[in-house]
């Protein structure tokens, strides 16, 4: 499915995010497409409207897990909303927009802070609390391709690298490298048990498959 036919959907999927929180609908449609505009911005290639459709199509499915699925689905919709490659801190700038939108439209303070947490746990710097689960499931989310099958996989990474084109080639393989073996370091790279049941095995295959290409 092409980027825009994916929007419909995702604007249904808007539509019924923003009544399950009985946001006023003119501000929340518009905020809805201004995130569309965002998620379709050059130079994505991966952190693009497939990506988000994924995310929520994930969420939705999985949203009875969830101790707020709305704030799950809220910070999905906005955890890579802002996404300049060259810039650090695009986390941030998503996490303050998705708090400061929602405080916007009305939503409470504490929904904004948490929405706000939600988003920067994407940020992959240190594991989210174990008691945690709802950031777990954002995190897991996020990094569902990893654990998809090689030939989705491979057009992850393709996109990744697309999205930094201007990095001279040996600077972005030590630095891809860097980032792989950051993730097979980790005791487990999914959080939740449903993800590590299901991918945990094809996540490091994926991962070592590509390590293997870039050191080779």
């Amino acid at each position: 499915m092409s980027e825009g036919a994916l929007e419909e959907p995702l604007r249904a999927q808007w539509r019924t995010l923003c009544a399950a929180l009985a946001l006023p609908e003119p501000p929340a449609r518009a905020l809805g497409e201004r995130l569309l505009r965002a998620w379709r911005r050059w130079p994505r290639r991966y952190h693009a409207t497939r990506h988000l459709a994924a995310c929520v199509r994930a969420a939705q499915a999985l949203q009875a897990e969830f101790d707020a699925p709305e704030a799950v689905a809220w910070a999905l919709w906005f955890h890579d909303a802002i996404y300049w490659p060259w810039r650090h801190d695009n986390e941030e700038r998503s996490a303050d927009w998705a708090r400061d939108s929602a405080r916007a439209l009305g939503l409470s303070a504490d929904f904004g802070d948490r929405v706000h947490a939600l988003v920067m746990a994407t940020a992959h710097g240190r594991a989210p609390a174990a008691a945690d689960r709802d950031a777990a499931w954002v995190v897991d989310i996020d990094l569902g391709v990893l654990g998809q099958p090689p030939e989705a996989y491979d057009r992850y990474a393709i996109d990744v690298r697309r999205e930094y084109f201007w990095v001279p080639r040996g600077t972005w393989r030590r630095g891809r490298a860097a980032v792989l073996r950051h993730f097979l370091d980790q005791p487990s790279i999914y959080r939740t048990p449903w993800f590590r049941e299901r991918h945990e095995a094809a996540a490091r295959d994926n991962l070592r498959r590509e390590l293997g290409t870039l050191e080779g």
